[in-house]
């Protein structure tokens, strides 16, 4: 019997649909970040714990000396107590204008900061970092609330960022990052989002990181050109116009014109700065990331650990200890999976593409010598001038963590058919072979460096079991977690549950002892109370300088104590400093003396010279040289009578014949950005200043400009004409002037703009 038309045919039993999952309330998502963060790093925002290492000895001393002198209503263009003199406001890693940074100065308490005050200013940023990864991935990608928030924990509580908690200009930056690129896509259809994108990215830069601003500016112009290409393939749909094109300028100009207080004088100071020429074997010696560094997304403690408290099972051994931090890149191994899946399964999404492409680019530019991408880039400008290649492993943390929500986002919507599903099985498949290939002994310390030492292939060889170990109930649960989501036994909030709850055990776990540090600043920078008195006191009634440190030996006082303190030191710590602040001479007790250096280390403490010379001196015998020849003769006559003669480059204007055997010369007012001395000479001479040269300071005498000679190659000397006289000194940087006039035009100019845009859409 032929069968009807009309016969039915047998239905495929379809899977009840997922309940729709509970909205968060943007207030709620935020509550939740803030209760993990105060989890996180609970022990530093109650005091009882502390950030370490560039956080101690440059950051917290340097935010000290700024938040204190703005506190004195005071700007602190110079700082005296360092190197014998550096420009303070001029270093762009000192961030003095970032807003945050300026606000601390209201917490100054008895002269000092405290660094629980600092560190919850940068720990928050972590609170801000999560809020802009959950706009970003809820506003842009268009996921659900919980796949937002599950992008924003990951990125929160990333390795990158609590390995770079040290250093909190990379953390401001990276808080920020997001909120500027969601306001940035805004600003492609929008002036009122693309000036905000530039006011934001305005404000980003001047936290104050060279590479974190080059690295995610180019984040940014590839974006740009993404758009542009994705416009001109959508014909029908965006334009390619060229108001779309101007709201993508205005943003990169805001944030150069907000950036020009710092960027100017910042510049003035690079070109006089010691800045050694970068090779390209020198950059890469900065940190690299390996191909078994690649292994450290699935077994983070792979190659030990450096960590606060030097209590960790196995220290770090592939490489310098330092390595340990820059190359933290472990974002949990359920936020890897779902990234991935999302880089494949979502690839026609806009910006997906985009997101797993600069993902993939930052991992092989960050293996530096290992892969020949980092050196294409090495050949470019402003990329030859920095090392640490593995620090673009940020790059691919953020990109990573947004498509780890968008993955998530499409599990929960089931948008998989069967080919697509196959993703699951290769994600599962890679981290599980590279998870049994630690348990199972296949991989070994030598695989990974052939030249390790005996003693320290003896701790290495620890670390490969207890890495797998530390790795197992992550790499299973998500093992049995992705098998569940192949055969849709998971769904719902529920899996949205699960997942938040593993990837925070892990992230916790894996983040949480790195920066546990139990050495309170403060203790640090007081063990050597009566040292610091002394010389305190001491510099209170002559102006004179210290030497703290000695060859081989511990310095009885930390380096940038200067500042902490407010004393005088000839030492510091500060990757940028002048290349010529000290005159070189044929030996060191002689470059001592005409710096003012009056205390002396030894083996024993701290001694006092005879032979230095005063902070301000007159001189009637000049010795007018070359350039060439003061520098031999200072490095070669060790017998030349620098108290009796003043070495200068050029020859003065005023006659000067005669010595006074009697001047008198007082400083009456020293403070960091101006000093005043009172001169009484009965003939012409030179006042020599053992201060050191740079040319944003100006001179006048008796209220009249006058000329700041280069004494010793590197201090100052000013013409003083017989009788009595006032010269002052004041730090005026003409590139500050530049700089902060088109700041404040900016801000003006974008603020009222951006005022007017809002107030037009109200009505």
């Amino acid at each position: 019997m032929a069968k009807s038309a009309h016969t039915p045919r047998p239905q495929v039993k379809q899977s009840a649909p997922s309940k729709p999952l509970p909205m968060l309330k943007p207030l709620v998502v935020v509550g939740i970040l803030f209760v993990l963060v105060a989890i996180f790093y609970s022990g530093h925002l109650f005091g009882n714990a502390f950030l370490w290492e560039d956080f101690l000895e440059q950051e917290f001393p340097f935010r000290t000396f700024a938040t204190t002198s703005l506190a004195q209503g005071v700007i602190p263009h110079w700082n005296p107590y360092t190197f014998c003199g550096m420009p303070f406001l001029a270093d762009i890693q000192v961030a003095f204008w970032y807003p945050t940074n300026m606000l601390q100065a209201l917490f100054v308490s008895d002269g000092h900061l405290s660094p629980v005050v600092m560190q919850w200013f940068i720990i928050m940023h972590l609170l801000v970092a999560g809020a802009g990864m959950y706009f970003l991935v809820k506003k842009i990608f268009k996921t659900d609330d919980w796949s937002a928030l599950f992008a924003a924990i990951a990125y929160a509580f990333s390795g990158y960022m609590t390995g770079q908690i040290i250093h909190q200009m990379i953390v401001y930056q990276l808080a920020l990052f997001p909120f500027v690129v969601y306001f940035f896509i805004l600003g492609f259809d929008s002036f009122k989002y693309s000036i905000a994108a530039g006011l934001l990215l305005g404000v980003m830069y001047l936290a104050g990181h060279p590479q974190t601003t080059l690295y995610l500016s180019f984040f940014l112009i590839c974006l740009g050109l993404y758009e542009i290409g994705f416009r001109l393939r959508k014909k029908n749909e965006e334009r390619v116009s060229f108001f779309f094109l101007l709201r993508m300028v205005i943003p990169p100009v805001i944030a150069f014109g907000i950036f020009a207080i710092q960027f100017f004088p910042t510049q003035e100071l690079a070109v006089l700065s010691r800045r050694d020429v970068m090779t390209y074997q020198n950059s890469v010696d900065g940190g690299s990331m390996s191909f078994g560094h690649i292994l450290t997304l699935v077994l983070p403690r792979l190659f030990g650990v450096t960590d606060a408290a030097t209590a960790a099972k196995v220290p770090y051994w592939n490489g310098e200890y330092f390595f340990s931090w820059e190359t933290m890149t472990y974002i949990g191994i359920l936020p890897l999976c779902f990234g991935i899946i999302a880089s494949f399964a979502g690839i026609k999404k806009k910006y997906v593409g985009f997101f797993a492409g600069m993902s993939l680019f930052a991992l092989l530019f960050a293996m530096g010598d290992h892969f020949f991408l980092y050196k294409i880039f090495f050949s470019l400008p402003l990329f030859d001038k920095l090392r640490t290649p593995a620090r673009m492993m940020m790059v691919m943390t953020f990109a990573m963590c947004a498509l780890s929500g968008v993955g998530l986002s499409l599990i929960l919507k089931d948008e998989f058919d069967r080919k697509k599903k196959k993703i699951f099985l290769f994600v599962g498949g890679i981290i599980g072979a590279i998870w049994l290939a630690a348990v199972f002994g296949l991989l070994t310390p030598t695989s990974f460096n052939a030249k390790l030492p005996a003693k320290a292939l003896e701790k290495a060889t620890e670390s490969i079991p207890w890495a797998s170990n530390l790795a197992t109930f992550p790499v299973i649960f998500s093992l049995v977690l992705l098998a569940g989501l192949y055969w849709k036994k998971m769904r719902g909030i529920s899996l949205v549950i699960i997942v938040m709850v593993v990837t925070i055990i892990e992230l916790f776990m894996y983040g949480m002892p790195v920066n546990k540090s139990f050495s309170d600043p403060r203790s640090e920078f007081n063990q050597n109370a009566e040292i610091i008195r002394s010389l305190k006191e001491d510099q209170a009634k002559e102006l004179s300088r210290a030497n703290i440190r000695i060859p081989d030996a511990m310095p009885f006082i930390k380096r940038n104590q200067g500042p902490y303190d407010r004393i005088q030191l000839l030492d510091g710590y500060n990757p940028l400093v002048l290349a010529e602040f000290a005159p070189q001479c044929a030996n060191s007790s002689m470059t001592l003396d005409l710096l003012n250096v009056k205390w002396r280390a030894n083996k024993q403490g701290l001694a006092g010279a005879e032979t230095y010379l005063p902070r301000a001196k007159m001189y009637y015998n000049i010795d007018v040289r070359s350039s060439a020849d003061v520098k031999n003769v200072l490095k070669t006559d060790s017998t030349y009578d620098y108290h009796a003669k003043l070495l200068l480059e050029e020859k003065p204007t005023l006659a000067i014949a005669a010595a006074d055997a009697v001047p008198t010369v007082q400083i009456k007012r020293y403070e960091p950005n101006e000093i005043e001395i009172a001169v009484k000479t009965g003939e012409n001479g030179m006042l020599f200043l053992s201060e050191v040269n740079y040319p944003a300071w100006k001179a006048t005498v008796d209220g009249k400009d006058a000329k700041i000679y280069k004494a010793f190659t590197t201090l100052r000397a000013v013409e003083v004409p017989k009788g009595e006289h006032t010269i002052i000194m004041r730090y005026e940087s003409d590139a500050f002037k530049t700089g902060s006039m088109i700041t404040i035009v900016t801000l003006i100019l974008s603020l009222g703009a951006f005022g007017l845009l809002s107030f037009k859409k109200r009505s």
